[in-house]
């Protein structure tokens, strides 16, 4: 019996190995190439030589910190706007009873199911009609709505799981609908919120196909997703190490959320699934 427990905790250690390094290759050698010296194709496997001029010519000769302060800008406008969003929502889909509830609640669902590449003529249209094409608000307004309508899903059930009887001891107190919401249900779900906080985050940050159809006018105003593309189709020409430059320090802000905020990922998660 112990014979065959090892050799299990043996081959999925080794399972574990081998997904890591399959997992960890792409990024070592995005980061090899970054550091390379005139790398102008991406069959090349390790560079010749290594130099820091590629970073030095991406802050340099690119709107590189444009770029990456505008995705900040996004992403932290649509992290407010979701939060909000979704809190409001979801107290009302789990707490308040009204006439078509679930047929709404589905609706939002299918608003998951249904492609994002369909939809794009009408967004850029509805962009167009409102005067919002190049314009940083309209990015927010968009990714704020489409992360809500995921985000409402997973936050469902934890607020689902929330004792409703505090709700009804407030209200005998003479607690009003908004005043449960802000000073009772919402510190409570306070992990929820910060998984909705960050996925949002993250969600506006590495956005990049709505970004790419509705911010092409000025290079300054564009997203990070967008700018770093426009270094190989664009005005900037064909320049890999350039390129994976970008790509390493854009990267570096959500792998440090990542990491200092895991718990909250792991915690919210597990929790937010206890009750659908």
């Amino acid at each position: 019996m112990n014979m065959k427990k090892n050799i299990s905790n043996i081959f999925i250690q080794i399972m574990l190995f081998l997904l890591a390094i399959i997992t960890l290759f792409p990024f070592v050698y995005i980061i090899m190439i970054a550091f390379g010296k005139n790398v102008i194709s991406t069959s090349t496997f390790i560079p010749e030589a290594f130099t820091l001029d590629n970073f030095k010519q991406l802050f340099t000769e690119t709107k590189f910190l444009h770029w990456i302060g505008n995705s900040f800008l996004i992403a932290a406008s649509t992290m407010v706007f979701s939060v909000i969003l979704v809190s409001v929502s979801v107290y009302v889909f789990s707490r308040l009873k009204f006439y078509g509830k679930q047929k709404l609640f589905n609706f939002i669902l299918l608003i998951q199911i249904f492609p994002l590449t369909l939809s794009m003529v009408s967004i850029f249209k509805i962009f167009v009609q409102l005067g919002l094409l190049n314009q940083k608000m309209g990015l927010v307004v968009v990714n704020s709505t489409l992360a809500s309508a995921g985000l409402i899903m997973l936050a469902k059930g934890y607020f689902d799981a929330l004792p409703y009887e505090i709700d009804e001891a407030a209200m005998m107190d003479g607690a009003s609908i908004f005043q449960i919401l802000v000073k009772i249900t919402l510190p409570l779900a306070k992990p929820m919120l910060a998984i909705v906080a960050i996925q949002s985050f993250v969600i506006a940050y590495n956005e990049y196909t709505i970004a790419s159809a509705v911010m092409t006018a000025k290079v300054e105003s564009m997203p990070l997703a967008v700018g770093l593309q426009s270094m190989i189709t664009g005005q900037y020409g064909i320049n890999w190490s350039i390129y994976c430059a970008g790509a390493v320090l854009g990267s570096i802000p959500m792998i440090a959320l990542f990491y200092s905020l895991q718990k909250y990922f792991i915690g919210g998660l597990t929790e937010g699934g206890v009750k659908q």
